[in-house]
């Protein structure tokens, strides 16, 4: 079921992720992925870049002082970042010749007409590349 206000439009604008290394995060997500860098951020409780692929991005996220003492945790929810592309398998090299981790080999899904493989970045996040028509 969907509803939408016909007056209001919402845009996910970010996703943030905790990372153990900002500069590594970075490079993986702008060589690998093919993200944009937008911002670096500084703040006394982290440090953190914006990288954007379109108008989504994502904020990575490294804490510092107390908090950067916490265990780095990806807990159960969350599943996977999911990103259109139109070369698989070009996408899946470059994010693993800067620090990602083949999960599942690019795979044509003839029914439903899309290739999908599946890399895991420095931090363990599962990253889906999405190859359509």
């Amino acid at each position: 079921m969907t509803v939408q206000s016909p007056d209001t439009q919402t845009l996910l604008s970010l996703t943030a992720l905790r990372v153990a290394d900002l500069e590594r995060s970075v490079e993986f997500y702008i060589r690998g992925c093919g993200f944009v860098h937008d911002k670096d951020l500084d703040t006394p409780t982290f440090r953190a870049s914006i990288v954007r692929a379109g108008t989504a991005g994502l904020e990575l996220v490294l804490p510092t002082g107390a908090d950067a003492e916490t265990p780095h945790d990806h807990g159960h929810m969350f599943v996977k970042i999911v990103l259109n592309t139109d070369d698989v398998e070009g996408r899946m090299a470059d994010a693993c010749s800067h620090g990602g981790v083949e999960e599942t080999p690019a795979t044509k899904l003839e029914a439903y007409g899309m290739v999908i493989g599946t890399v895991r970045d420095p931090d363990g996040y599962l990253v889906e590349f999405v190859q359509r028509g």
